[in-house]
């Protein structure tokens, strides 16, 4: 189990979104950013397809360089 603190958070409430804090939906300031035990968190999404893309362009740059040699 992880523990954290939001500067956003005010009691229950995300200052930054103005409704009840739900740590790694959109708007999150997380959201993208961390992968959350519940795999429904809207997060965890959204950082698979960050690292899928980031994974196409490293594999681009790849065979742009084996091509130049």
């Amino acid at each position: 189990m992880g523990g954290w603190t939001c500067s956003h958070q005010i009691g229950n409430i995300c200052d930054l979104l103005d409704k009840a804090c739900e740590p790694g939906t959109k708007g999150c300031t997380l959201y993208g950013k961390a992968l959350f035990s519940d795999p429904s968190t809207p997060s965890n999404e959204a950082v698979e397809r960050r690292e899928e893309m980031q994974r196409k362009k490293e594999m681009e740059e790849l065979i742009k360089t084996q091509i130049s040699k």
